[in-house]
């Protein structure tokens, strides 16, 4: 989707990370790429949240979000208008597994009870949080205030994907889904 944005004459535009990085990973989501590109077409410096995604504990994520500069960028996250997203997998080789923040209990529980994840909060096929203690040591803009955005938009595709794509809409997190001609075909042939 960066790809095709044109440079904007908008003045004012603030972008920020929706959650904390995540760093040591073996898969590359272009956020790098992406950002530069948002950053050139809309004439500004995306604000970046440089945590992890997810925290060992409650506490220790409190203590981090005390920081001043930290509370700014998490302030400015809270202000946002326009949301654009994604949704992961529950497969084995799925990132937020891979990266070492959960345990094998947690990882086999979510595989059990959750679809994927909106923007790395694990969710149910109704869309639902499964597990709020995660979502609690997990830094991201809450999945239930994407419902009250003006934009919020779903970039995602995949067969891998789809369980997750069919939750965000459940869930009514997305006003606007962008996705392949494969995955769209077989949303509306279930409608």
């Amino acid at each position: 989707m960066a790809k095709h944005l044109s440079i904007s004459e908008r003045q004012g535009v603030q972008i920020t990370y929706l959650k904390g990085t995540v760093a040591n990973s073996t898969h590359n989501n272009y956020v790098v790429e992406v950002t530069k590109r948002f950053n050139e077409c809309f004439h500004t410096q995306a604000q970046i949240l440089p945590l992890p995604v997810i925290f060992a504990n409650q506490k220790v994520k409190e203590m981090v979000t005390q920081d001043r500069f930290i509370d700014n960028v998490i302030a400015t996250m809270m202000k946002t208008t326009v949301a654009i997203f994604t949704v992961g997998t529950t497969a084995p080789d799925a990132p937020l597994f891979e990266l070492g923040y959960l345990s094998p209990a947690e990882v086999q529980s979510l595989q059990q009870t959750a679809v994927g994840d909106i923007i790395s909060q694990f969710v149910n096929q109704q869309g639902q949080i499964v597990n709020q203690e995660l979502t609690a040591r997990t830094m991201a803009f809450p999945i239930n205030r994407l419902r009250g955005l003006h934009d919020s938009i779903l970039v995602a595709g995949g067969a891998k994907k789809l369980p997750a794509i069919r939750a965000a809409l459940a869930g009514n997190y997305a006003n606007t889904l962008v996705t392949d001609v494969d995955v769209a075909q077989q949303l509306l042939a279930e409608d």
